[in-house]
């Protein structure tokens, strides 16, 4: 089947128009795609659209591919519901690769890829709402995504959903849950400073019962270790209790 890129785009263009979002709009001009002709158009294999999004993405990151086509190609996915593709967007836009760095885009791009399940794009999102980038900070809202994320397994949105429960923010304190989070966060990333000083918390606030200090002195070590302050100041706060 033939996808014509240029000329979907250009009908996607037409529609944002209309629909008057701005989003969409904005993504379509920083992809270099305003004036085009609708011309640029690929030749992939299968009967429907989907069919070729496995193609479209893997051609996005093909070194023979100009910039501006991959951008095309990866706007056209996107646009199409691949979430992905939707994710990427997310990603390009917050971090300024290859395009403008650009909150709003990023936070619009990663709703439509978490509304469609992407974990990534619902701990990405999480971020977002939770330091008011790109929108309005709202706790409760970085909360949720962070919930949907780990729900799915994302060991990142675990241990951002431990702090939200650790430190009360967005949703009532609960060290219990938090410890848990935290200790499922640590086993992929066992280097992270942060969960290490807040699960060092958790059992200073007796989650481990008489175990509590011992543990918590171990993982204030850790994070010392990997470069916390507030956990070296914890270290000599406890030594003192010994």
């Amino acid at each position: 089947m033939v996808v014509y890129i240029e000329k979907e785009l250009d009908a996607a263009m037409t529609d944002a128009v209309k629909s008057g979002d701005p989003m969409l709009l904005n993504s379509y001009k920083l992809a270099a795609v305003a004036g085009s002709t609708g011309g640029y158009s690929v030749e992939v294999e299968g009967d429907k659209l989907e069919d070729a999004f496995p193609a479209l993405d893997q051609m996005v990151n093909d070194t023979d591919v100009p910039i501006e086509r991959a951008r095309q190609i990866r706007l056209f996915l996107a646009w199409k519901g691949h979430l992905r593709s939707q994710y990427m967007e997310g990603e390009n836009f917050r971090l300024g690769r290859n395009t403008v760095q650009d909150y709003n885009l990023a936070r619009y791009w990663y709703t439509k890829a978490a509304k469609g399940g992407h974990a990534g794009a619902q701990n990405n999102l999480g971020v977002m709402c939770a330091e008011g980038l790109g929108g309005p900070a709202d706790q409760e809202k970085a909360v949720y995504w962070y919930m949907k994320s780990a729900e799915s397994g994302d060991a990142t949105a675990k241990g951002n959903l431990g702090m939200h429960f650790a430190e009360g923010s967005g949703i009532r304190r609960n060290y219990l849950k938090a410890a848990r989070l935290l200790k499922e966060s640590l086993k992929s990333n066992p280097y992270d400073a942060r969960d290490h000083q807040l699960l060092a918390e958790c059992y200073e606030h007796g989650v481990a019962g008489r175990n509590g200090l011992r543990l918590a002195l171990y993982h204030y070590q850790e994070a010392s270790d990997f470069g916390s302050l507030k956990a070296r100041a914890a270290l000599r706060r406890l030594s003192k209790r010994k």
